[in-house]
This record gives structure tokens, sequence and C-alpha cells, in this order.
């Protein structure tokens, strides 16, 4: 069956998949050129579907196999709303992208990324997520949750959708052989926070509050450290947190060619001209890209 989902005039599916290639791990997939996206979703009935999102003249197309009840076309059609961001309006960043070479590539594929269908899987993918000596981001961790915990789709066993907190709970052992004493404990924590009260955590994260006073209160709440606590800020839409953890430190030495060590305050100073933005294009930014003139800039 299929149904249809109305977006922005502004928005094309195949810019955010081609845009959020970091972040398009299990349960993502991507199908055909690129134009189409699936997700192994697990709905509220128990009943785990294959969701398959495509754009058409009319808008964005929801496709699954088996026939879904009205609840569950309801509960799939708001996870797609989610993930794909389509409540934001990024039309202001995407004129100020203009201003920077580094910040080109927003011209031609937007600026919107996909994210988790619920803050829950934010919150343990940012848990999950690690980063290469590189840069980039390794998603191993996420792809093996998974996998190893997620719901099977039955008509396809290999693939599975994100797993829920009572998977992550019921499977401390499991979790402690795959990553570590150190790492299964976080994902214990976050799953069992979820399991209850995750009405309190969505009713912090929706607070008319400072990204600073919230990063503090989700830190304590959740457990995350700075690394995971960039990632996070990103995927619930705080735009303006600028992540300032040894890594985002370490690209900004590496890619200016400062000798002097970078502080927290530094890398905040170098995307202040980008506020209230300033997150969003530290995650989008270039750094092949960076004129000479931005360590002027910078000091």
């Amino acid at each position: 069956m299929h149904w249809l989902l109305s977006v922005p005039d502004t928005f094309s599916l195949r810019e955010v998949v081609r845009r959020s290639g970091w972040f398009l791990y299990p349960p993502y997939h991507v199908l055909g050129s690129g134009d189409q996206l699936q997700r192994i979703e697990t709905l509220g009935t128990d009943h785990t579907v294959g969701l398959t999102v495509y754009q058409a003249p009319a808008g964005l197309v929801l496709q699954t196999d088996p026939h879904l009840s009205g609840q569950e076309i309801e509960e799939a059609s708001q996870k797609v709303w989610r993930l794909l961001r389509l409540e934001e309006n990024l039309q202001a960043f995407l004129r100020m992208a203009r201003r920077s070479p580094a910040l080109e590539s927003v011209s031609r594929l937007g600026a919107r990324l996909v994210r988790g269908a619920t803050l829950y899987e934010d919150v343990l993918t940012a848990a999950a997520i690690a980063w290469r000596v590189d840069g980039t981001l390794d998603r191993d961790r996420v792809a093996t949750l998974v996998n190893r915990l997620g719901d099977p789709l039955p008509a396809n066993p290999t693939l599975h959708s994100f797993p829920r907190p009572s998977h992550v709970l019921d499977n401390a052992a499991l979790l402690d052989e795959l990553f570590g004493a150190a790492l299964a404990e976080t994902f214990s924590w976050v799953a069992r926070v979820f399991a209850e009260h995750d009405r309190h955590v969505e009713a912090l994260v929706r607070r008319p509050i400072s990204s600073g006073e919230l990063e503090a209160r989700l830190a304590h709440t959740l457990h995350l450290g700075p690394a995971s606590m960039g990632l996070l800020m990103l995927n619930i839409g705080r735009y303006d947190y600028v992540p300032t953890d040894a890594a985002a430190r370490y690209r900004l030495k590496q890619r200016l060619q400062i000798a002097d060590e970078v502080s927290r305050q530094d890398v905040q100073r170098f995307f202040e001209p980008w506020q209230p933005w300033g997150g969003l294009a530290y995650w989008l930014w270039d750094w092949s890209k960076v004129p000479e003139s931005d360590e002027l800039r910078f000091r």
C-alpha cells in the first residue's frame, strides 16, 4: 500500500539522501539511484515493516508491502515527518551559506540532514557513534546495535529495525560482549531513562531554554559526554550549538595550521558569525575550502 505526505515546495528527497551520507546507517537503506530511502520500522502495534519513501510531483510517497491500519499509517507518517525534519525552515541559513566557499555545497545539497524517528533513537545513536582520526563518523556501533538487537523484518530477516529500550535492557550480557562494560552501561542507562521517563526527556527538549542550559541538563540526565552531546544537539535541531569537543578542536587546529592549542572558546569564536546557525555551519563546513584569511579572523 502507499499514501502521500505533503512536503514544502523547497524539499528534495534526493538532496537529503546525498547530504546525509554520514547518517544513513541501518535501519536506513538507500535504494535505486539514491532517490528512494527505505527504513525498517517497528510500529507501536509491534508490526515491523519496510517503509520506502520516494518523491513524486504530488508529494512524498510512503509505501509498505503489508497493509497498515489507520493508526499505523498515522504513526509512520509522523515518524517520516520527524526523521526528514519536514517542520524545519532552513531558508535563512541557505541565504547565509552563500557567503562562504566552505559552505558552497549547501547550494547543491541543501542543509537538511536525516535523524532518528524518535528522540530515543537520536540519543542512543549519539551515544554509540565514534569519531575516526580523519574526522569521519564511525557508524559500526549503530549498525551492530540494529543488526543484533533490532526486530527482524518478516519478509527479509537480514534487515532490522532500531532496537527498542526493552531490547537493550534485556540484553545486558550481549551488550557487554559486543561493546565493553563502559559503553554497555551507557546504552543501558539511556534505555532505562526512556523506558521510565521518556515524557520527561521529551518535555525537557521542548522547553524554551538556552542551548547551553539544555546541554547541561541532558548531559546530567543521559550521562552523555561532549562528543555525543554535539551530535544529539544537531539531531534535536539546536542549530546554534557549536560542538567544542576534542574532535572539533583538533579539526580547527589542523585545518587552520594553528601552532597553539585550540580552546573551546576558539571554536565558538570561529563560528560566531554564523549564529544562530553556527552549529549547523560546523556540521556542513568543508574544511578543504577554508580561505587563508580565516586564520586571521580566527585569531
